[in-house]
């Protein structure tokens, strides 16, 4: 840069909307916190992202499909199973945002809940990650490795943990 001279530094975009994640497992408690966000949210300039984290088989069960017939077929069974799965999900939340006029992104991820949302946090520069909280105690959350405690600890942005009464906000 030439001395005198100046270059001018493209600013962020006013109206560019903020990222909300709800994270959804088909549960009435994930469809919980989808209207929560809808009812709270859909008001403001806010783009809502809608990931679920479909499961994937384990190493050993694809080891054997290699194989085993009979495992093959198990194993295209189980991926059609996750792929309707995610297809349910994702008509359900769309007819709870068709209702609200609003057009959220849908995004399927093949992984552990726990680490896809996490990333995703990441990824999309989320403001805000929504969940719905299965009121489990802390010795289940603790014994099952709860999706929430993991995100309460570790997604870089406010958690929201949507309970039948009412939601809590962890700030991080």
């Amino acid at each position: 840069m030439e001395v005198g001279k100046t270059e001018s530094i493209p600013m962020e975009e006013e109206n560019q909307k903020r990222v909300i994640l709800v994270g959804m497992d088909g549960s009435r408690e994930s469809t919980h916190a989808l209207q929560w966000v809808l009812q709270d949210f859909c008001t403001e300039p806010y783009n809502i992202i809608i990931i679920h984290a479909q499961p994937t088989a384990s190493r050993m069960t694809r080891a054997l499909a290699a194989y085993f017939r009979k495992c093959s077929r198990s194993l295209k069974t189980f991926e059609e199973g996750v792929k309707k799965n995610t297809e349910d999900i994702f008509a359900r939340a769309m007819k709870e945002c068709t209702e609200k006029n609003v057009a959220p992104e849908l995004k399927a991820v093949t992984g552990d809940a726990r680490n896809v949302l996490c990333k995703a946090v990441e990824q999309y520069s989320a403001e805000m990650l929504v969940l719905g909280s299965h009121e489990n105690g802390f010795t289940k959350r603790l014994l099952c490795r709860s999706v929430i405690d993991h995100c309460a600890h570790h997604a870089r942005c406010f958690v929201a943990l949507v309970k039948k009464k009412g939601a809590w906000i962890i700030l991080n």
